[in-house]
């Protein structure tokens, strides 16, 4: 005697392998699948991904602006670290936080109302 499994998980016992028994009528467990959210969510993630590559580029790159980010940083100056960020291209919504070892921006994205994606970047700049 064989057991055989069929994709909606009833299992169908066969006492012969020769014999073809009808499968069962299947009822579908889960939800119907709507990519539609899934794409516009991927769309707006490579916005942000093209965000991020902006002001790390920028921080890499320059090492002036590197310095002018720390500098604002260590001096808790949240308006000119969210400014210098802005100025390096970002159009996204952002949150930048940091302490002594580094900095995290945290970029956002919405579609239909609604958080859709999130992508957080985290930069260390001293070794604890």
């Amino acid at each position: 005697m064989y057991v055989v499994w069929v994709p909606c998980y009833v299992p169908v016992v066969f006492s012969n392998v020769y014999h073809h028994y009808p499968q069962p009528q299947c009822t579908r467990l889960y939800p119907e699948v709507d990519e539609d959210m899934f794409v516009q969510s991927a769309t707006e993630m490579e916005k942000l991904m093209d965000d991020a590559n902006k002001v790390v580029g920028r921080i890499s790159n320059s090492h002036d602006f590197a310095n002018d980010v720390m500098g604002a940083a260590q001096e808790s100056d949240q308006l000119k670290v969210n400014t210098l960020i802005r100025s390096a291209g970002v159009e996204s919504p952002f949150q930048a936080d940091y302490n002594p070892d580094r900095m995290k921006i945290h970029l956002t994205a919405r579609n239909q109302q609604v958080e859709c994606c999130q992508l957080t970047i985290v930069l260390r700049w001293r070794v604890q």
